[in-house]
C-alpha cells in the first residue's frame, strides 16, 4: 500500500521521538468475530496487548453473536468487513458455491488457532459407556449450528471407524453455547459438544464429564493438528492491501507471543473480560485451551484431511475443491 511523505519520514520521527511507523496514520481495518466466545479470544488479546497498534493497524470491530458464524462470513462475503475470525468449516462451504458457479474465490483462511479445541461432554449417568453402547440410545446432543466444527470433527473421526452419524439413534439440536449447560442440567440434553470454556462450565458445575476431547487424541493424533479457529479475509482486499494483510496476519501473532510470556493473571483478566465469564472459570479452563494461533502448512493439510475430506463425504462441498480453495498460507509464510 502506498504511503505519502515516505522520504520525509525519519526527519519527523526523530523530531517527534516516536517509531518511524507511529509517525504514519495507522491503516483502518474492519475485523469481525464471534463475540462472545472463547475460541476468538486472541483478538482482544491482540487489542489489550497493543498487537495491532504496533503493526500500523486502526481496528473497527463487527461483533457477531456467538452461533451465527455463517452470518459472519456473509458479512466477509460482501466486504462489509475486510478479516474475520469464526469456524473455519464456512470458508469451505462459501467458496464451494463460487467454485461451482466457476466464479473467482472470494474468501480463503489465513491463520488459524493452534489446536482444535473440540470437546464432547455427556451427563454423568453415562459414564463408563462405550461408544458402541451409546450409539444404541436415543440421546440429545446439543451443538452451536448444524454446520458445528465439533460435529464436523467427530464425523470424521467415526469415518476412522467406519461409521457415520446415520448409525446413531442420537438426535443433534441446534442451541446456543450459554444455554447448553442449563439444558444439560435440566435433562433437555443429554451431551454436548462445544468449546473449552462451555465444557468448563459443565465440569465445575458438576453436571457431565469429557467423554472426547481432541487435545488428548479422542479424535485421533492428526486431529490435535486442526485449527479450530479460523481467521479469514475477503481476498478482494487482501490482493489489494497484502502489506496490511500480512500486519494483521503478524498481529495476532504478536498476539500470541504476549500470552506465551503471560503473566497469567493479566491474560486471565482479558480472558475474563472478553468471554464475560469469571476469572476463576478461566482459571479452571486453561490447561485445556490455548488460544494462539499459528497455522502451518501441515496444519492445513490436517484440516482439509479430517474437515475437507468428511464434508466431500457429505456431499456438503463441491468435488472440485482442494485444500488450496480454503487456504491462502502467502500471508503467515512471508515476513512482514
Amino acid at each position: 500500500m502506498k504511503r505519502r511523505g515516505v522520504l520525509a519520514l525519519p526527519a519527523i520521527a526523530a523530531l517527534s521521538g516516536l517509531p518511524w511507523r507511529s509517525a504514519l496514520a495507522a491503516d483502518k481495518i474492519k475485523v469481525g468475530m464471534l463475540k462472545p466466545n472463547i475460541v476468538t479470544v486472541i483478538y482482544w488479546i491482540a487489542v489489550k496487548t497493543g498487537a495491532f497498534a504496533k503493526n500500523g493497524l486502526e481496528v473497527a470491530e463487527y461483533p457477531v453473536p456467538s452461533g451465527q458464524t455463517a452470518a459472519g462470513i456473509e458479512q466477509l462475503l460482501r466486504n462489509d468487513i475486510n478479516f474475520y475470525l469464526g469456524a473455519s468449516g464456512e470458508v469451505a462451504h462459501a467458496n464451494s458455491r463460487y467454485l461451482e458457479a466457476g466464479k473467482p474465490l472470494p474468501i480463503a483462511l489465513i491463520e488459524g488457532g493452534l489446536l482444535a479445541g473440540s470437546f464432547f461432554v455427556l451427563k454423568n449417568e453415562l459414564k463408563g459407556k462405550s461408544l458402541d453402547e451409546l450409539r444404541q440410545m436415543n440421546l440429545k446432543i446439543g451443538l452451536s449450528n448444524p454446520s458445528s466444527f465439533h460435529l464436523i470433527m467427530f464425523r470424521a473421526f467415526l469415518r476412522t471407524k467406519n461409521l457415520t452419524t446415520n448409525d446413531f439413534k442420537w438426535q443433534f439440536l441446534t442451541i446456543g453455547g450459554p444455554e447448553m449447560l442449563p439444558a444439560l442440567i435440566s435433562h433437555q440434553l443429554d451431551g454436548f459438544m462445544h468449546d473449552a470454556l462451555t465444557t468448563t462450565l459443565a465440569l465445575r458445575a458438576n453436571a457431565g464429564f469429557e467423554f472426547m476431547n481432541s487435545n488428548r487424541g479422542d479424535f485421533g493424533q492428526e486431529a490435535k493438528l486442526v485449527p479450530g479457529t479460523g481467521v479469514c479475509g475477503n481476498l478482494e482486499f487482501m490482493k489489494a492491501h497484502s502489506d496490511v494483510t500480512r500486519r494483521f496476519a503478524q498481529a495476532l501473532r504478536d498476539a500470541s507471543a504476549s500470552y506465551t510470556k503471560g503473566p497469567t493473571s493479566e491474560m486471565v483478566a482479558i480472558m475474563s473480560e472478553w468471554s464475560r465469564q469469571e476469572p476463576a472459570v478461566i482459571e479452571a479452563m486453561y490447561p485445556r485451551f490455548d488460544p494462539r494461533v499459528g497455522l502451518t502448512a501441515a496444519a492445513a493439510d490436517a484440516w482439509w484431511d479430517i474437515l475437507g475430506r468428511a464434508m466431500l463425504a457429505r456431499g456438503e462441498i463441491s468435488q472440485k475443491m482442494t485444500v488450496n480453495d480454503v487456504f491462502d498460507l502467502d500471508y503467515v509464510q512471508q515476513k512482514s
